[in-house]
């Protein structure tokens, strides 16, 4: 049985955990399936304003052999890398137990989701990590034919922080809660707040609004 798991790491565990230590870095979120293979041209999304610093960042990553702008907006842009020939740790054993990277976004921390043909495969995956000294915390498994939070598509962190930001009036007009407040409320800082609140907004828009169209 096909299943999707969601799993949790350290910023300084995976790629680009230098960059998402600045300050000014909200968050990175690979747009499309991180490569397990060589010759692989990933792209990822930075939502923030200090550039600069995250390109120079990124150039001394080990991972990455070339970084290049492919596009950007106000508060974001679009990059393109190229891996190194080497792909280890988590990527190596994504791609050692048949998991395909279905979304990775980076805040405070770095979070996945693995979709897995089988359940060996799954229990095989934690059992690698932990013989190759990853940390990886489970977030949630469920199967691809079930539904995800009454199937809006909300991880339990985009759900935990809407509902806390509306219990809390921070969508009232005036605003009851600032950002500030609902990042103290979470225990997280207000960039990755920013962060679940656009995606999980994202989220229900295409899962509502734009699905079916």
């Amino acid at each position: 049985m096909s299943l999707v798991a969601a799993f949790a790491l350290p910023s300084e565990s995976f790629v680009l955990g230098d960059a998402l230590e600045i300050d000014e870095i909200e968050s990175i979120e690979f747009a499309c399936n991180i490569p397990t293979r060589i010759g692989v041209m990933p792209y990822f999304w930075v939502w923030g304003s200090s550039f600069d610093d995250l390109e120079e960042a990124v150039r001394t990553e080990p991972s990455i052999e070339t970084i290049e702008k492919i596009d950007s907006l106000e508060d974001s842009r679009l990059y393109r890398a190229e891996w190194r020939t080497t792909v280890q740790g988590f990527l190596d054993a994504i791609r050692t137990n048949n998991g395909i990277l279905k979304s990775a976004v980076g805040e405070d921390r770095w979070e996945f989701e693995i979709v897995f043909e089988e359940h060996d495969d799954f229990s095989a995956f934690g059992g690698y990590c932990s013989e190759i000294g990853f940390d990886v915390d489970l977030e949630y498994v469920h199967s691809l034919t079930e539904p995800m939070d009454e199937a809006y598509g909300l991880t339990p962190a985009q759900r935990e922080t809407l509902v806390a930001a509306e219990q809390g009036g921070y969508f009232d007009e005036p605003r009851n809660l600032s950002m500030e407040e609902l990042a103290t409320k979470l225990d997280l800082s207000s960039a990755a707040v920013s962060g679940r609140l656009r995606r999980g907004i994202s989220n229900l828009i295409r899962r509502t609004l734009i699905s079916g169209e």
